[in-house]
């Protein structure tokens, strides 16, 4: 068995106020014995499992780096009769594997791009012959990355029917009723997205969880307009523990809570992964290996507004591709708001003309760009060639608009098939089907298949070099619930695995194969936000739900887990009475507060508004020169976190803070009449020894004050009117010089 290995690394930065910041560690150490386990180490983060009666089982999770002696073990031990301790499920035909496990091996590897420490444990089944990898990613932060790599070594096929990559114990907190408030029950409290409908996205609601199994789900064939992740609070401890499984298809996470009050004593345990209504997630063939989806977990003790730092660090650094160099984070123009289902060479020139005058950096072609005529953008989805309506094809307005300065981008739509397509004529047997029959109408493609997925990649790839694109824009409208089966050796197979695997391995080979070109992901606004389909794209859409404000809810409660600088937001006028939802200053600081798409914006030049034209300009300008730069790695602060989403509220604000703390930018958005129409803004991401420079959005006065007046005072806005807003810009002033 491989020794114990200790990697080290130097600290960052330095955080405000003082604080040292994140350092990074990672270490994995193997014990031998009866009962052989590992403790992984990555930041602060401490876990640590062993192998009991045949269970791969947690000991112990610890935010704060430090290790349990092994006699404080031996008593919990005495207590693990019972208790659903497993680290990882897995069922094969219905069987149950825990309790069956043997270990064979234990190895780690350093791996780059990004730099970790890979742990790989290999355990083998007594009951069935299935081997199970199991993977453990170490990056040095305090979010931890898990997987499974189950091998079938039998000579038969045999299916998986439930599978969770991470489960078991997160905490367990003795003596939790003197420390929690004496008109408390529970000891801890679970959040997660409300809502999976469409234009619902970052719905965070708290449930106390007390003796009890709640269960949260994602059933709309993707990962859907929730999300599958989950924050829980040791109301009894002050931590954290934050769940996000990386899987684009249907998933299921439960989190039980067991307290007893008698005995003082409380526990939560979980489970996440995968979900089916078919017998079977995914058969395998003998001698196949088959990747389960990724787990991430954080334990931290802090605030919210901390946790949610290191995980935007974690998404930023570990998961999202790195930016295309050059072509980071762009102001995008898109031709959907005046011409939609009317696209034609002279209207995509206005709207380059359009996108070039206000400063704009990327042309999006949206849909409505191909298949046969009349020109119906949902139904003609699969025939991706020009229609008739631009018979000089796309490639002069590409070229218009690379002669105004712009990037050039396009969107497909490549796993659905409208019902005018020609592609669904020439090959009915690539519908997806629900029991003999079609799912959604029609319109999904069985991505499961081989010949499907390799058509789908081959088409990206010729649409990408045929039109040299800058980028490249995958919507995915088509919602398939439960989504497709069918017989496979013998098993009900649900179709879902095989679609994400073959999509996530799809846009690997495309990003490698075309590294200059940014891939943006879509799946009717923020269907598919998951941090396994964000591994393979650059940004994405939020949300198609672009009206105040539920829209500036939606960005507030999805920056709790995606960084802002990669989540798209809209002005324009696609949207019916967008334009309607507040004053210019807020539907502008809207887009400003995150990455900016305007979408309709005059239908001419000539009929642009010169008022309104300036005022976008110079928008887009101070977003250019001085929100992005903040925007792009910032600290983000939410000083509402949570507001309901189709319920009034009074405010949205947002911080962001560049890591240097030396500059932050601030928007307060009044989304109701409700409430005191003050907010006494006190800045979270600012120096307590530096003075800064405040310019106020409302009036562009500035004035200069110390940090720590800033901090401990704050400074009054009152907005008298629903939804209007305030934009604050911080700038550190240089300190005099000294002789």
């Amino acid at each position: 068995m491989p020794g114990r290995v200790i990697l080290i690394f130097a600290l960052i930065t330095t955080a405000a106020f003082g604080q040292p910041a994140a350092q990074s560690y990672r270490d994995a150490a193997f014990r031998q014995g009866p009962e052989p386990g590992i403790r992984f180490s990555s930041g602060l983060t401490v876990c640590d499992e062993a192998l009991h009666n045949g269970h791969w089982v947690s000991r112990y999770w610890l935010s704060t780096g430090m290790i349990k002696p092994e006699f404080h073990l031996e008593n919990e031990r005495r207590q693990w009769e019972g208790l659903p301790l497993d680290a990882f499920e897995l069922s094969m035909e219905g069987q149950d594997l825990a309790g069956s496990w043997e270990w064979v091996s234990a190895k780690q590897t350093e791996v780059h791009g990004p730099d970790g420490l890979l742990v790989s444990l290999d355990l083998s089944s007594k009951a069935r012959p299935i081997k199970v990898r199991v993977k453990t990613l170490l990056h040095g932060g305090p979010v931890v990355i898990r997987w499974l790599e189950i091998t079938n070594t039998g000579q038969k096929p045999t299916a998986i029917t439930r599978v969770s990559p991470w489960s078991g114990l997160l905490w367990d907190t003795p003596g939790y009723k003197e420390r929690i408030g004496k008109d408390s029950e529970a000891a801890f409290e679970v959040a997660y997205t409300e809502y999976q409908d469409w234009g619902h996205e970052g719905a965070w609601r708290f449930e106390p969880v007390v003796n009890t199994t709640k269960t949260i789900s994602g059933t709309r064939g993707k990962s859907g307009w929730g999300h599958p992740t989950f924050f829980a609070r040791n109301d009894a401890t002050g931590e954290w523990f934050v769940g996000s499984l990386g899987w684009s298809g249907n998933w299921t996470i439960q989190l039980t809570g067991r307290q007893d009050p008698s005995k003082q004593q409380a526990r939560l345990f979980f489970s996440m992964g995968p979900s089916t209504a078919d017998p079977a997630l995914r058969v395998l063939e003998p001698g196949e290996t088959v990747k389960t989806p990724e787990a991430h977990l954080l334990p931290m003790r802090a605030d919210l507004d901390h946790v949610i730092q290191a995980l935007h660090e974690h998404v930023r650094r570990n998961v999202l591709p790195p930016p295309v160099p050059g072509r980071e984070y762009q102001v995008e123009v898109n031709h959907r708001g005046y011409i939609v289902d009317h696209e034609d060479e002279p209207g995509l020139n206005r709207e380059i003309d359009l996108a070039a005058d206000i400063g704009g950096e990327l042309f999006m072609v949206d849909a409505g760009w191909y298949g046969p005529e009349p020109n119906r953008w949902w139904q003609n989805a699969g025939d991706w060639y020009a229609g008739a309506w631009l018979p000089n094809d796309l490639n002069p307005v590409r070229e218009y608009a690379r002669k105004k300065g712009l990037l050039f981008g396009l969107w497909v739509e490549i796993e659905s098939v409208g019902a005018a397509a020609k592609l669904r004529e020439q090959h009915p047997d690539w519908i997806l089907t629900r029991n003999g029959r079609p799912v959604a109408e029609g319109r999904q493609l069985d991505v499961s298949k081989p010949e499907v997925a390799a058509w789908m990649e081959s088409e990206i790839a010729r649409l990408i070099k045929k039109y040299d694109l800058d980028m490249l824009r995958l919507d995915y409208n088509t919602t398939v619930n439960e989504g497709g089966n069918r017989v496979k050796d013998g098993f009900v197979e649900n179709t879902e695995w095989r679609h994400v695997e073959a999509l996530y391995a799809m846009f690997d080979r495309l990003r490698k194969q075309f590294p200059r070109v940014i891939f943006q992901n879509c799946a009717g606004g923020g269907g598919r936000l998951d941090l396994g389909i964000l591994r393979r794209f650059h940004n994405t859409e939020l949300s198609d739900w672009m009206r105040a404000p539920r829209g500036l809810k939606i960005l507030n409660g999805m920056t709790w887990i995606l960084p802002p600088e990669i989540l798209l937001r809209t002005f324009g006028t696609e949207v019916g009475d967008h334009a309607t939802d507040g004053d210019l200053d807020l539907q502008l600081r809207t887009v400003m507060m995150s990455r900016p798409i305007f979408r309709g914006i005059s239908p001419s030049p000539e009929e642009f508004n010169p008022i309104l034209r300036q005022k976008i300009r110079d928008a887009v300008e101070l977003f250019k020169r001085t929100v992005r730069p903040i925007l792009v790695n910032s600290r983000v602060y939410h000083h509402t976190p949570l507001t309901p989403m189709l319920e009034p509220s009074p405010w949205v604000v947002l911080e962001y803070a560049a890591p240097e703390s030396d500059r932050a930018v601030a928007a307060l958005f009044r989304t109701s009449q409700e409430g005191d129409p003050t907010f006494r803004f006190r800045p979270r991401g600012l120096d307590v020894a530096r003075t800064y420079r405040v310019t106020f959005g409302n009036g562009d006065k500035a004035v200069e004050m110390p940090g720590l007046r800033l901090i401990e005072e704050g400074i009054p806005v009152r907005l008298e009117a629903a939804l209007t807003s305030q934009m604050l810009i911080f700038e550190a002033v240089p300190a005099p010089a000294t002789r």
